[in-house]
């Protein structure tokens, strides 16, 4: 059953005749001429002179105090702006709870600067809010609520237009003055430093940000990430350089829940004028995670640390090893692994290093030769060290495509030969062959639309010396794709892919998946246009396997998994014939959410919504902005269906 909807607690407003006072406050407000105020500009220049009016047009100027280079201390002349606005929403719970909320929201901005707008700006915002909360539930009495907050928020921008500007925010809100809360009220409050520099001359850049976001909901759970990132770039000559680094954490106090992320990151490229290039990659991963309490509390870590550097190098013209009938491809890789994994019953460490080598290259356009030599070695904790060493060499045949009638059709065949020797497996051979052929065609219905369509068949055959054993695979996969280009007014694109493969050795099995993607925008008339995406996919995995003690197949199907995700949207600008009366309807499905803010992410909503219908109308005219919206939604397994009306007034 969902929560009990209470307003946030601040301060009591008073007797009632005060609620009734602050609508009738606000309709006023509504429908009074409020004079011009606009944010001062921010941009390097001076700002022009108020125009003189009547007789004081000529007022001597305060005195001011100077610093070095002439800087002067003062504020320039604030501009103001704001907003009141008149909310009510209602909504109905799928448990029969009803619930409704009316609201005064009175907001102010402030903007200035401190001597030039390219000095220092500042922006400042005071918002008073009043709302009665009404709840109705099918077994309990009718309660009602009064409730008041304040919110607010502060930035600074110190050489906004400089090489190395500054930034500070902060912000307290209310979800109740945005009208989309689902289930619980909260008040989220929000800080972020930005410091960003790069050089005079050159390519480089180094930047940070410290943001926190916390929500408050009202029933007194807290939900806070906070997040630290920062990057630095510089190139010289044939090299370029980047270090980035990120830590993250994400805490949950009705639940318990803990995670933290971190990250560091450094990677170096040499890309000289020749074709040899070379990255560089070094990385440490620390996850924490918690969850639960009790019984059920668990809690995991893991932290990765890698090194791994490839390299590639195409000879050219007056190199070593350059054909011109017989091009060569070389590359070489080499990576260290170091892991340690904690789900908190067991620990494991894991440290692996590989070398690898390879080389390939055509012998004419269809035939092509590669080779590859690889190390490895394996260190776990509690067990001898592994090593072993591959070779393998295969060979590929690629005709030029055959026309046979509209189609197209291409073939291919390929061999391979591989030999491995581990220190706890001895010698292992294994041999291959691979063939596969596709057809493909294109049709124009018209001058703007066309469908495509891919058919692909492939077989492989491995045997593997050591077990003895034979294993064949068929695969099939098979695509239609429709688009339509060209039409300023239109565009659609459809694609339908699906792919079967099959598996025959001691253990058989099969797999299958199916795509489908749909999208399209359409302008149907000057002022009405809908867009909209689908994309459903499914699959399926089967295998059989023998039971190592009663020698009995054992079949495993997972069966079906099915996802999706779409969305669907219509706009008329003029609805009802009406100027400035704005018609939209948005539709949103999506079955997998993930959790955004236990990733870190401190743009995350709250709450993780799985499918969503509203229909909306909002008018503008003057200064006066009008909103009425119906909603029907679900999140975490429970639907909520809300009415919400909104009138806001500018000053």
């Amino acid at each position: 059953m969902p929560k009990h909807r209470r307003p946030v607690p601040t301060r009591r407003p008073g007797p009632r005749f005060v609620w009734r006072l602050a609508h009738t406050a606000a309709a006023v407000v509504l429908l009074v001429r409020a004079g011009s105020a606009d944010a001062a500009p921010y941009w390097p220049g001076a700002a022009e002179a108020d125009p003189p009016t009547g007789e004081s047009a000529s007022v001597p100027a305060p005195p001011t105090l100077t610093a070095g280079n002439g800087i002067e201390w003062r504020l320039a002349p604030i501009q103001t702006s704001g907003s009141v606005s008149l909310d009510t929403r209602w909504q109905r719970l799928e448990d029969g709870t009803r619930t409704s909320l009316g609201l005064v929201f009175n907001d102010i901005d402030f903007a200035t600067h401190v001597w030039q707008p390219w000095f220092i700006q500042l922006r400042a915002g005071l918002g008073t809010l009043v709302a009665r909360d009404t709840t109705r539930g099918p077994d309990a009495p009718t309660t009602s609520n009064n409730s008041s907050a304040l919110t607010g928020r502060f930035s600074a921008t110190v050489f906004p237009v400089s090489r190395f500007p500054f930034e500070l925010r902060a912000e307290v809100s209310d979800s109740r003055t945005r009208g989309d809360t689902l289930a619980t009220d909260y008040r989220s409050e929000r800080l972020s430093l930005s410091q960003s520099w790069r050089p005079e001359t050159g390519s480089g850049s180094v930047t940070g940000n410290l943001e926190q976001s916390r929500l408050r909901a009202s029933d007194g759970a807290e939900d806070t990430v906070t997040s630290l990132r920062a990057s630095a770039l510089r190139d010289f000559a044939d090299h370029s350089f980047e270090l980035s680094g990120q830590l993250t954490r994400n805490d949950r106090t009705d639940s318990d829940d803990t995670s933290r992320l971190a990250m560091l990151a450094a990677r170096h490229s040499f890309h000289p004028a020749s074709a040899l290039h070379v990255d560089t990659l070094a990385t440490w991963n620390d996850l924490q995670l918690r969850s639960g309490t009790g019984v059920t509390r668990f809690e995991s870590a893991s932290d990765i640390r890698q090194l791994s550097s490839f390299a590639t190098w195409r000879p050219r013209e007056g190199e070593p090893l350059y054909s011109l009938t017989s091009p060569m491809y070389l590359t070489g890789s080499v990576r260290l692994v170091d892991a340690v994994t904690d789900s908190g019953a067991a620990q494991q460490h894991v440290r692996t290093m590989n070398a690898s080598l390879g080389a390939t290259q055509d012998l004419t356009r269809e035939w092509r030769l590669a080779a590859a030599l690889s190390a490895t070695q394996a260190d776990t904790d509690g067990a001898a060290a592994l090593n072993s060493a591959t070779g393998n060499a295969a060979v590929t045949y690629t005709p030029e495509g055959l026309t046979v009638g509209e189609w197209r059709y291409s073939p291919s065949l390929g061999a391979s030969l591989g030999l491995t020797r581990s220190s706890d497996a001895g010698d292992r051979r294994t041999f291959g062959a691979q063939a596969a052929h596709g057809l493909s065609r294109s049709i124009s219905l018209r001058e703007t639309d066309s469908v495509s369509f891919n058919l692909t068949q492939g077989v492989n055959a491995l045997h593997d010396s050591q077990a003895q054993l034979l294993t064949r695979s068929l695969i099939h996969s098979l695509g239609v794709f429709w688009q339509v280009s060209g039409d300023t007014a239109s565009q659609s694109y459809a694609g339908l892919s699906a792919s079967d493969s099959r598996t025959w050795a001691q253990e058989h099995g099969s797999f299958q998946l199916v795509n489908l993607q749909l999208s399209r925008r359409t302008q149907l008339s000057r002022h009405a246009s809908w867009s909209g995406n689908l994309t459903l996919q499914s699959t399926r995995s089967d295998s059989a396997q023998i039971d190592v003690l009663s020698g009995i197949p054992r079949q495993a199907s997972a069966g079906w998994q099915r996802f999706y995700s779409g969305s669907l949207s219509y706009e008329h600008q003029r609805a009802f014939d009406v100027p400035r009366l704005r018609y939209t309807a948005l539709l949103a499905l999506n079955s997998q959410q993930l959790e955004r803010r236990a990733a870190g992410d401190v743009d995350a909503p709250r709450e993780r919504i799985t499918e969503s219908v509203e229909n909306r109308l909002d008018y503008t005219i003057g200064r006066l902005e009008a909103r009425l919206s119906a909603r029907l939604v679900r999140f975490d397994g429970r639907s909520v269906a809300s009415l919400f009306a909104h009138v806001q007034r500018r000053y």
